[in-house]
């Protein structure tokens, strides 16, 4: 005889290293480093379990803290809705939690627009305001919730759960991407389950699988099943006393799993099932028939469902509902949960709803469906709901119905994933509804092109062909749309195949041509700015300056703003007229267009007002632009290609706190190919800014992404070999001569190659003519400098940087001083506001005092020199500052920089010393140790140790003690 059997194991067991990784990133979350843990196991196997003994952690608050100051966790359970699912149904659940938990204020505070808050309202009824603004847009969804959840996580640490990811819909699966990829320096956990065993080739979580595995910031779990020790515990938790051998049959039968010991174990000494089925269905089986009616009702609903919708589909009474969820809560089949009611395990929903008779399940799901009709919103949520219980009621009309009218609304309130699946769910049903086209309001091929159209906006070109296949095979007669469809193939294929299909583009303007109507024209305007991309010289020009007449004698703005856009790409195709291509887009970004494609015209400015140098003029444009898409709550979508290059600009203009916050939003908006190049900019600003420590970083981070990317864009190769280069130059040359001489052809060949962009070439040409400076490169390599140099256009920025090559040049040539001062002292009056980074204004003062020390002007250069140093830091090139200072001391005036601290002690070897190694030898002062510093600075100990190894052997000490005494001397000295 045995004791009576818990229905659940008192505490878990085993699962040791499973929870240590999540605490692990729980506490890298709270300390400013947002880490996402993807759970894995297969059904029963413990992922809910070892997520609750996690959250049970985490929430205690062992030191009494304040509640504002603990863990904020939120919970979201994802619902087994067909393929297509209720966009962002578990985030619904998040959302409410964190305003429970933080309230109303703080939730509009931290969505921060209107747009935002209107938008959020929808999952979070009570944030909207009494009296909202009525011609305030909704924003985007999945960026008001990034916003909020980004703005939350800066004050309160975020554990965001979410269970049962093989459920989720394309809208969260979205979303969570974007949230384990992009954000950084915030409080964030996330804890996402998943069944591996739902998850075969064709499942569409495998391939968000796929890129979370790439992304750094994500921790992976595997819940393996229980070893045979294991299983004996936890059955010796359940049930004491049972017999070893019948703990083996356990172990063996259970397969290892915690769910099904518990319900073996349950099931006492009666006979046992023989299936997977009759095991989970052990419970059930005990409820009396109303219970278990109710509980098969619930079944069709999904793994929660609502009392109020129960209540409306189940055919009860209210005390006889009542009773029957007592009885099935007290058999723990269900949970109260909320307002509703969960299943305890999916296993328990999926076998209770295969229990269904085939019209009971026709039957139940049709009462689903009409109550939600008749008192659900019309949100894309409630439509696909809706759709789906209509399908299960084979009720395919109805069904067809309800996914037209959540399409509808995809359109204007959710993301374009939703918008894709809801058109191919239509064009799947097509065939088996009557009078489809007049119910859908379009027709089957317009249907096809929406789902390409869809499937392009979210940058999965290889299903936005194959839609647009589609939607061309039965397009025979309809010149618009079969246009239309052309011109979608050729776009998707040049992105997925680079295959160049002129004639698909042709076709389409043959069957536009003749046709008055007004979307015919449009689209004509549209498609002849393909042949104006695809096209060079008289040919490209004809076809843009068509499209622009089309689009303005229709007076469709959206048009006209594309063809001004693609005329500017076209001007600026000739190097001597970059300057030219400035006035189309400016006409382009004053057109009355929706925000998107405003985003799309002001980014191409700020762009082409940084390829001709106009940095100044570029930050105020790409911060103007940047703030509007922001404001729009469209900052995911249009953000990144006004980020990236407003980061440049800023960067360039001497703005550096700016850059760097432009450059964090650039890393969130970005996906993985687009972070490369973000990477590449924050590596060479640190550089220039004499920050090892974070440029390492920079480079270890874009190690994950840089290989894709170069097979995305192979020109990028070109961006990081100048990059290198730069990090080997010296106030008197390349620091690392052989490196450099080897270095050298690569950069002159950037300088060269006419298949790169303008600022490729003219960056590498500058840079060449400095990597040249000592290091014996021959006369060929040189020769080909001054070609990239008489080859540079006529405009100002391009003669900038022929102008500072030239005088690198001279330098390395050893020209005569009075030439070479000559040289850098124009380069510094013309490049001084503009036309090159600030930078290399810098440098060309630094060139230029170094002339001036030659040609024995000893106190021009010690008074230039002293401007550089104290200026370079706060424009961020402390490096080049660095090098002012070793220069003047050197020149044997002292330091250059006035009030520098111990730098200013007036030795040579102080000044060899980094603004971070000053900070380490502060330290050593103060008799801290490499751990100590290391806490201190937060950087680890071995970066401290290998600071202190560098700083001894610069300032010439044996030990600390000698190096404490050194810096002692040297700040009485500058206080003296």
């Amino acid at each position: 005889m045995t004791m009576p059997a818990l229905s659940s194991s008192p505490r878990m067991v085993g699962r040791q290293s499973e929870l240590a990784a999540l605490i692990e990133a729980f506490d890298d979350g709270a300390s400013g480093m947002p880490r996402t843990v993807v759970v894995r196991g297969e059904a029963g196997v413990g992922k809910t379990r070892l997520v609750q003994e996690f959250l049970s952690l985490v929430a205690r608050d062992p030191l009494g803290a304040a509640p504002s100051d603990g863990p904020v966790v939120a919970f979201g359970q994802c619902v087994d809705l067909g393929p297509i699912g209720a966009p962002f149904g578990p985030i619904r659940r998040v959302l409410r939690d964190l305003h429970a938990v933080v309230g109303t204020d703080a939730l509009r505070e931290a969505a921060g627009s209107a747009a935002a808050i209107a938008s959020l309202a929808a999952l979070v009824p009570g944030i909207s305001a009494e009296h909202p603004d009525a011609e305030e847009p909704a924003g985007e969804f999945a960026e008001a919730i990034e916003v909020l959840l980004e703005q939350l996580s800066q004050r309160r640490h975020l554990v965001v759960v979410l269970e049962d990811l093989q459920w989720a819909d394309a809208a969260t699966m979205a979303l969570l991407k974007t949230l384990a990829s992009t954000l950084r320096g915030r409080r964030l956990t996330i804890v996402a389950t998943y069944r591996s065993d739902d998850i075969d080739r064709f499942h569409p979580l495998r391939p968000v699988l796929a890129e979370l595995d790439r992304t750094r910031s994500v921790v992976r779990v595997e819940v393996r099943p229980l070893t045979g020790d294991e299983v004996a515990e936890q059955v010796a938790q359940l049930a004491a006393g049972l017999d070893p051998r019948m703990i083996e049959s356990l172990t063996e039968r259970s397969g290892g799993i915690p769910f099904l010991v518990e319900e073996l174990v349950d099931v006492g000494d009666r006979a046992l099932p023989d299936t997977l089925r009759d095991l989970v269905l052990a419970r059930y089986a005990r409820l009396g028939d109303d219970a278990q009616h109710v509980v098969r009702t619930m079944a069709a609903g999904g793994m929660h469902v609502e009392h109020d919708v129960l209540a409306a589909v189940a055919p009860l009474d209210d005390a006889g509902l009542d009773s029957a969820v007592r009885e099935a809560i007290d058999t723990r089949v269900i949970l109260a949960d909320g307002a509703g009611y969960t299943f305890r395990h999916a296993l328990t929903r999926e076998a209770v709803e295969g229990e269904m008779l085939p019209s009971e399940r026709v039957r139940v799901h049709r009462h689903y469906a009409e109550h939600l009709a008749a008192h659900r919103g019309d949100s894309p949520e409630d439509g696909s709901a809706v759709a789906e219980h209509w399908l299960a009621a084979r009720d395919l009309p109805a069904a067809f119905d309800a996914t037209v009218e959540a399409l509808r609304h995809s359109r204007t309130r959710f993301s374009p994933a939703t918008r894709a699946k809801l058109a191919e769910r239509l064009t799947e049903l097509w065939d088996q509804v009557p009078d489809a086209s007049a119910r859908a309001g379009v027709t089957l091929p317009a249907l096809h092109l929406d789902a390409a159209q869809a499937w392009h906006d979210l940058g999965d070109a290889e299903r936005a062909l194959r839609s647009a296949n589609e939607g061309l095979a039965v397009c025979p007669d309809d010149a618009v749309v079969r246009a239309a469809l052309l011109r979608q193939r050729y776009v998707e294929s040049f992105n997925l195949e680079n295959r160049d299909r002129t004639e698909d583009i042709e076709q389409a303007v043959a069957l536009l041509e003749g046709v008055d109507e007004v979307p015919a024209r449009i689209l004509l305007s549209r498609t002849l700015t393909n042949l104006a991309h695809g096209e060079h010289g008289e040919a490209a020009a004809a076809y843009a300056a068509r499209a622009i007449a089309l689009a303005e004698e229709v007076g469709d703005a959206e048009a006209l703003a594309v063809a001004l856009t693609v005329e500017a790409w076209r001007i600026a195709g000739d190097e001597d007229d970059e300057p030219g291509a400035v006035a189309p887009l400016k006409r382009a970004v004053t057109l009355p267009v929706d925000p998107p494609l405003r985003a799309y015209a002001g980014g191409a400015l700020t762009d082409m007002l940084l390829r001709i140098g106009r940095f100044h003029e570029a930050s105020v444009v790409g911060t103007q632009h940047y703030d509007d898409v922001a404001r729009a709550g469209i900052e995911r979508g249009s953000g990144a290609s006004i980020a990236h290059p407003l980061s440049f600009a800023l960067f360039a203009a001497g703005r550096p706190a700016e850059a760097l916050a432009a450059s964090q939003r650039a890393l969130r908006l970005f996906g993985p190919h687009g972070k490369a190049s973000v990477y590449r900019l924050l590596a060479s600003h640190y550089d220039w800014d004499d920050r090892a420590d974070e440029r390492a970083e920079m480079l270890a981070a874009e190690r994950a992404t840089i290989d894709e990317a170069m097979r995305e864009n192979p020109g990028k190769s070109r961006w990081w070999t100048i990059e290198r280069a730069e990090a080997l130059l010296g106030p008197r040359g390349p620091h690392d001569r052989a490196a450099a001489r080897e270095l050298l052809p690569e950069v002159v060949a950037a300088a060269e190659d006419e298949d790169r962009s303008p600022a490729v070439r003219r960056y590498g040409m500058a840079t060449a003519a400095l990597l040249a400076l000592g290091v014996d490169a021959d006369a060929a390599v040189h020769t080909r400098i001054r070609a990239a140099i008489a080859a540079a256009p006529e405009h100002d920025a391009a003669q900038a940087y022929a102008a500072f090559a030239a005088a690198a040049l001279a330098d390395a040539e050893e020209a005569p001083a009075a030439e070479r001062v000559a040289r850098w002292r124009a380069v510094a009056a013309a490049i001084e506001h503009d036309l090159m980074p600030v930078w290399h204004f810098h440098q060309a003062r630094c060139r230029l005092a170094t002339a001036l020390i030659a040609a024995g002007d000893r106190d021009e250069a010690l008074e230039l020199l002293a401007r550089v140093a104290a200026e370079a830091p706060g424009q961020g090139a402390a490096r080049v500052g660095r090098w002012a200072s070793e220069l003047a001391a050197q020149a044997g005036g002292g330091t250059a920089a006035a009030g520098a601290g111990p730098a200013a002690a007036g030795s040579g070897t102080v000044g060899a010393l980094t603004p971070r190694e000053l900070q380490v030898l502060e330290l050593i002062a103060e008799g801290l140790t490499n751990p100590q510093i290391g806490q201190r600075l937060f950087i680890s100990p071995k970066t401290a140790s290998v600071h202190v190894s560098a700083i001894l052997a610069k300032i010439g000490a044996t030990n600390r003690a000698e190096a404490a005494a050194w810096y002692t001397s040297a700040v009485a000295a500058s206080r003296s």
